[in-house]
């Protein structure tokens, strides 16, 4: 095979997979909309350069949980309030 079929058949398939991975990603392919919709990130904090704290909500609960690069500890739960603003106290 000479290099130009070579490299034009390289770039054929690399573009076929390319547009294979656009299309999973753009119709989110493999996933289901339950499931997506049970389980969200609602605030994150950066305490330093790789640990951060996240509040998970799941299951109509937000679970407070600290992570390390080797570690993911839950620290608090608490009952999920549907109003995403608190009025602030004085």
């Amino acid at each position: 095979m000479d290099p130009i079929r070579y490299i034009s058949a390289l770039l054929l398939v690399g573009g076929l997979l390319a547009l294979a991975i656009w299309m999973l990603r753009r119709f989110r392919f493999g996933t289901q909309g339950a499931s997506r919709s049970t389980l969200s990130i609602t605030a994150h904090a950066s305490l330093g350069t790789r640990e951060k704290l996240v509040v998970v909500r799941f299951a109509g609960q937000d679970h407070l949980l600290g992570v390390t690069p080797s570690s993911i500890s839950k620290i608090a739960t608490a009952d999920a309030d549907d109003s995403s603003e608190q009025e602030p106290r004085s």
